[in-house]
């Protein structure tokens, strides 16, 4: 099955970083919990701009309605599930 990226976009005003801890931890586990039913979802990684109160995290998924059922079932708001592309220049 061909998986795709997906950027989860976030506004978090006020986040301390043990609050943003418990966001990690929260869809880190809902990620566990719903792949233990063969769904294929992958949690990549997060970016926080703590200045801008935004959060981003890049989800590898077989569908977009999966990735907004694991940040529902984790209970971590967002304002939309967009579609990403991922060029890492790290390394080398």
């Amino acid at each position: 099955m061909n998986l795709e990226l997906y950027c989860v976009e976030r506004t978090l005003p006020g986040l301390s970083e043990r609050q943003l801890a418990d966001v990690h931890w929260a869809l880190l586990q809902s990620v566990e919990r719903i792949s233990k039913n063969g769904e294929q979802i992958r949690y990549v990684r997060c970016t926080f701009l703590p200045d801008q109160s935004r959060c981003m995290c890049i989800f590898q998924s077989s569908s977009r309605e999966l990735v907004r059922t694991v940040n529902e079932t984790a209970q971590v708001p967002f304002t939309r599930i967009e579609n990403a592309l991922d060029f890492n220049f790290l390394g080398g």
